[in-house]
């Protein structure tokens, strides 16, 4: 009997499997770190108005926060707004009594912050138990290059514009 050698060495014209190049999932894999990667750097990229923004939606969460708290609680309560910051009160026995708990607590503005209300220095809004507002208002918030604006609507409707 006589073994062909023919058939134990590998043809030229054969490649083996480990030489063909990537595989799908290798493929995937790679594109979804690629992915994942590029996620951090745009979620890490600061905006302009990022810092007035953020301050401005606080501010708005805040706002809206209070107006619930009034409808809830059946009592006028009320925001007040300086220069330097802001602060939240209630209606009790006929005087204005500062809230404390939180999220209603006495907040400065972070330093580099200014703030412009319509012309007056300062303002307070009111909220009577049915959530409307003694007064519509516009806070614009002033951080860096960016500028955010708080709109208070007569219905209590409170949103952020830039």
């Amino acid at each position: 009997m006589r073994i062909s050698t023919a058939s134990k060495t590998p043809r030229a014209s054969c490649i083996r499997d480990s030489e063909r190049g990537f595989t799908l999932v290798e493929l995937m894999v790679v594109i979804f770190i690629i992915g994942l990667a590029s996620a951090a750097v745009v979620m890490t990229a600061r905006s302009p108005d990022g810092g007035a923004r953020n301050e401005a939606e606080q501010l708005a969460a805040r706002i809206a926060a209070l107006r619930d708290q009034a409808i809830l609680q059946s009592r006028t309560m009320a925001i007040w707004i300086r220069p330097s910051g802001y602060g939240f009160e209630t209606r009790f026995r006929g005087s204005w009594t500062p809230l404390s708990q939180a999220p209603f607590t006495t907040s400065n503005w972070r330093r580099g912050t200014s703030v412009e209300m319509a012309g007056a220095r300062q303002t307070r809004v009111a909220f009577d138990s049915t959530g409307l507002p003694s007064t519509t208002a516009t806070i614009s918030i002033k951080r860096g290059d960016g500028v955010a604006r708080v709109n208070l609507s007569a219905t209590g409707d409170v949103r952020v514009a830039r």
